[in-house]
């Protein structure tokens, strides 16, 4: 049985990572009850940083920044009537190897795929792209459109209910099963549309094979959409998001359909680095 109760959420307090906060009521509403904070001082990018650099000074103003941020982070998370807390003290090093070590006690990881701390290019994009890949749980990579203004970067929700329409990336593999078996649980709770997708390169898959999936899915109350496709899987998954207008991408991180398509790296790394909604990562 799955489960989305115990959240971590590791923020750089950017606009990029904060986005994540745009969506408590439709992450409470999919079943989570907790939320943990985890602010890391990132000083994995300060090697090439030269000579004369005052890192204590950086640890320093970076955890005082911390502290000036969090509780107005933690209220916002209990006025959505979650349990929040911090994760003190702040651990310093390599955001991803740190993000990694501490999730393992959660259910998931819900992280902005960008951001930015003192230094103008530490980003938090290949943070998110590196802990979808070293994860062992569930990460759920959320996205935001941007605009620049006078006043600095703003960032905009991409859709406005979540799970309106999750479209699941299904390869019969026991991962995207998997990655079904979190929309499934998610769109009994919220009423939402679950669009699945098969993307098939060889045509091997028979539609039949996939109506029966859907058909099951719909004996057990949910509102399901199937569509068998042919072409390049991560390409495939793009279009079709932008096309039935999908809230939301839920995808295994490891597959192999039968046109061996679905292998580590190959679709849901460029799923999760150019979609312009929410992806949802399961792991095994």
């Amino acid at each position: 049985m799955v489960s989305l109760e115990r959240m971590l959420f590791p923020t750089d307090f950017s606009p990029y990572s904060m986005i994540v906060t745009e969506f408590l009521q439709d992450l409470k509403s999919a079943g989570v009850k907790e939320v943990d904070v985890l602010f890391v001082v990132n000083t994995a990018k300060l090697s090439s940083v030269s000579g004369g650099f005052d890192l204590e000074r950086y640890v320093e103003l970076e955890i005082r920044r911390a502290e000036e941020e969090l509780p107005k982070l933690l209220e916002k998370l209990e006025k959505a009537g979650l349990k929040a807390k911090a994760i003190k003290p702040f651990p310093s090093g390599n955001p991803v190897s740190e993000i990694s070590k501490i999730s393992k006690s959660y259910d998931f990881i819900a992280m902005g795929a960008r951001g930015r701390g003192i230094f103008k290019e530490i980003l938090l994009g290949s943070v998110s792209e590196g802990v979808v890949r070293k994860s062992e749980i569930p990460v759920y990579v959320f996205k935001s459109k941007t605009e620049i203004l006078e006043s600095g970067m703003k960032c905009y929700k991409p859709c406005e209910n979540l799970f309106a329409k999750i479209l699941v990336a299904f390869d019969f593999s026991k991962h995207s099963q998997k990655a079904l078996e979190y929309a499934s649980k998610i769109a009994k709770e919220t009423h939402g549309e679950i669009i699945l997708l098969h993307v098939d390169e060889d045509e091997k898959c028979k539609k039949d094979d996939l109506s029966a999936v859907a058909e099951d899915l719909r004996a057990k109350g949910l509102k399901v959409t199937d569509i068998k496709a042919s072409g390049s899987p991560a390409k495939v998954i793009l279009s079709k998001q932008a096309e039935m207008k999908a809230t939301t991408i839920f995808i295994g991180s490891r597959g192999m359909s039968l046109a061996k398509a679905l292998i580590v790296g190959s679709v849901s790394d460029p799923v999760v680095r150019m979609s312009e909604v929410p992806v949802f990562v399961s792991k095994l």
